[in-house]
């Protein structure tokens, strides 16, 4: 499927993996002397179009392709014709034609790129369980200030001995800094769990 194009506010047709060389001469200002038909019997397109026939990364069957009647008549062509039509037609409008299927690349290499977002993660606490991590919290504390002097004075005594010093007063020290951090981190979760009940 052929990603939609559009060229000046003008909407061209696709079929096939062809695009619509009637819609592009709508869309250039439908000048007579620029009718898909003339551009197709100049012998320099015939050329390219025999090229692009025996090129063998070509992708579709036919670089052109005339439908007429039925719901969408027009001349259809591939995107290295529509490109040397636009180019047959003005400077400017080859500009444009080029701008607008660089644009079409880009969107689809933004679109192939862009991760899909992400739900955020949600954890439902029951409000007991809240109050309970916060009465746990402040006991907690409270032991952890009575504890400080005598951590103090063990550790202290930990490092007298070098043997002791070296095995040992490293995890003690260790294990009193993790207990107050674990402390301040369960607190930091029930105050973002009880923020929003407080608004």
């Amino acid at each position: 499927m052929t990603t939609q194009l559009s060229i000046l506010k003008t909407s061209i047709r696709t079929l096939d993996n062809l695009y619509s060389l009637t819609d592009l001469h709508k869309a250039s200002g439908g000048d007579e002397k620029h009718k898909p038909v003339l551009f197709l019997r100049l012998d320099q397109t015939k050329d390219l179009i025999s090229e692009i026939q025996n090129d063998k990364v070509q992708i579709c069957t036919l670089p052109v392709k005339t439908v007429r009647g039925g719901r969408n008549p027009s001349t259809y062509a591939c995107k290295e014709l529509v490109i040397a039509y636009a180019a047959w037609i003005s400077p400017a409008f080859h500009l444009v034609v080029l701008r607008a299927f660089l644009n079409q690349i880009e969107s689809k290499q933004k679109q192939i790129a862009l991760p899909e977002p992400q739900k955020p993660k949600t954890i439902e606490i029951d409000t007991d369980v809240l109050d309970a991590l916060l009465t746990y919290c402040k006991l907690a504390k409270q032991h952890g200030e009575q504890l400080k002097p005598a951590m103090r004075t063990l550790y202290s005594a930990l490092g007298l001995d070098p043997y002791i010093r070296n095995n040992f007063a490293a995890q003690a020290h260790d294990l009193a800094f993790e207990f107050n951090h674990w402390i301040n981190e369960a607190e930091k979760a029930y105050l973002s769990q009880t923020a929003p009940r407080l608004r």
